[in-house]
């Protein structure tokens, strides 16, 4: 087998040195937080091929200008192992005594035996100091006897040392401490002795990789000591989603805790900044509902963002949350003035209940279809009249207004024609192309009554008998000589998309009709 010296290159990971024998001081040096998790990560895995029998722990690796196995830089099958023994007892296939780089893998091993063995060597005091950092992981190990020990040993080294053992320790306590139910510990046991996160420590954790932003942001919130100003940097300023989105939380509840008028109001200010220009739409989503449930959003700002906010999804969400609020009668009038239809039908909706039922009619004539058939839904729980309504609004043409004649058609009543038919002659195009709309709801205007209309003057009115007679070609084509040129090219238009319609329809029932004969 090929072997090469051990000098300073990315050749080698600091797992692969510990395998050829080397200290922990010579694979992994000054040890950043990162250093000792990833090292963790790496020889669990590749020791996985002694615990697991048939795991390939090989593959091919580009040096210059060949390609290398790497099991001549690192053969895993040499590492140590769990040698069965009489009786049923067993040992690491290790030194005697056994070498520090030993004992760093034997704490890394993918078999629980093998961890619980090296920590055991505490009671000998044959374990080196240099391998803290590995058993401050293993104090959060998903096996229970390894996490027992290594915290047995933490307690006795932690409760002796100095302040300056636990500063080292911090950052990595925090990365561990992310882990999953047994995470806490790890970093209780530091953080704790200490009282507070240095800021060395989190200041390392803010400017390193993602999962250390999370961390820090995590641990920060918990011991107070990140300021609303950095958890905001980040928030605005992180390329990672994830980061922004703890960032944004995390000012927040801190901006809350503070208690100080001025510092809640700039961050409600920034926040109304962020979802407004966050490039990602979820988390705006995700850090809305957030302050929503921590109450950070007073009902005058959720109010203001349903109403005025451009993104479609916000505004009902803030929706939602204002009829949700206690006091979210008391801005129902700025809800009824919004842009959008959905947060006016459900304020509309609210009215009854706010005991202000008797402004329903005049939702009657909504320019919304939605906004309407609410209005109408609530007073019909009333016993309100609504046909009568409407006749009464449609009755006299010199009052009359296009919502309100689509509101007398959609009552659904054929004998309303009648008043309808007079109102395609009305002085205003809004009301002749809605009484247009109005008649062909009731199939009361054929489909050859039709292209006198697309003469009117009115491109509205022209609009709607053409969109009428789109189902129609024979009846389009005659309009082919119309004097109008939109008239002649909205046609043009609509015959167009119904010959390529029927060419489809045409090619499927072919296709049908093959497989069925």
């Amino acid at each position: 087998m090929t072997t090469y010296g051990l000098d300073p290159t990315k050749l080698y990971a600091p797992s692969e040195r510990l395998l050829h024998g080397k200290g922990v001081g010579s694979a992994i040096g000054a040890g950043e937080a990162e250093d000792w998790i990833r090292l963790d990560s790496r020889v669990h895995w590749a020791t996985c091929s002694n615990v697991f029998r048939g795991w390939k722990s090989t593959s091919w690796i580009r040096v210059g200008f060949r390609s290398v196995n790497t099991r001549e830089i690192a053969d895993w099958r040499q590492a140590p192992y769990w040698q069965e023994g009489l009786g049923g007892t067993g040992v690491p296939s290790w030194s005697l005594p056994p070498t520090e780089s030993e004992i760093a893998l034997c704490l890394c091993h993918g078999d629980p035996r093998v961890r619980a063995a090296a920590l055991a060597l505490d009671e000998s005091a044959e374990l080196p100091a240099s391998v803290l950092p590995l058993v401050l992981i293993r104090s959060a190990d998903t096996d229970d006897r390894v996490r027992t020990l290594a915290r047995a040993i933490l307690d006795r080294v932690l409760g002796d040392s100095d302040k300056a053992l636990l500063d080292q320790l911090a950052s990595l306590a925090v990365l561990v401490g992310t882990r999953r139910r047994y995470g806490t510990w790890a970093r209780e046991a530091v953080l704790g002795r200490l009282g507070a996160l240095p800021d060395e420590a989190l200041t390392y954790l803010l400017t390193n990789d993602r999962e250390s932003r999370l961390a820090g942001l995590e641990v920060a919130t918990v011991y107070g000591v990140l300021a609303v100003e950095q958890a905001w940097a980040l928030a605005e300023q992180d390329r990672d989603e994830g980061v922004r989105a703890l960032g944004v939380r995390t000012a927040i509840r801190l901006a809350l805790a503070s208690g100080q008028q001025a510092v809640l109001d700039d961050a409600r200010a920034r926040f109304f900044a962020h979802l407004d220009n966050d490039c990602a739409y979820s988390l705006r989503l995700n850090t809305f509902t957030t302050a929503v449930e921590t109450g950070f959003l007073h009902v005058n700002d959720l109010s203001t963002l349903a109403a005025t906010h451009r993104y479609r999804k916000i505004r009902r969400h803030a929706c939602a949350a204002v009829l949700a609020h206690p006091e979210g009668d008391v801005v129902l009038d700025h809800l009824l003035s919004a842009r959008d239809t959905f947060v006016r039908s459900a304020a509309v909706g609210r009215l009854r209940h706010a005991g202000r039922g008797d402004e329903l009619p005049r939702h009657l004539t909504d320019l919304s279809g939605g906004v309407r058939a609410t209005a109408c839904r609530e007073l019909r729980v009333e016993g309100y009249d609504l046909r009568a309504h409407y006749q009464a609004l449609c009755a006299d043409p010199a009052t009359v207004v296009p919502t309100a004649v689509l509101g007398l058609a959609e009552q659904g009543h054929p004998e309303d024609a009648t008043l309808l038919h007079p109102l395609l002659r009305h002085p205003h195009a809004g009301v002749r192309a809605r009484a247009l709309s109005a008649l062909r709801m009731l199939d009361a205007l054929p489909d050859d009554a039709l292209p006198p209309f697309a003469d009117d003057p009115d491109p509205g009115v022209r609009n709607t008998a053409l969109s009428a007679l789109r189902g129609t070609p024979c009846l389009l084509r005659d309009l082919l000589g119309s004097s109008r040129e939109d008239v002649r090219a909205r046609v043009e238009v609509l015959l167009e998309r119904n010959r390529i319609y029927r060419q489809g329809a045409c090619r499927c029932c072919g296709v049908a009709g093959a497989l069925a004969y």
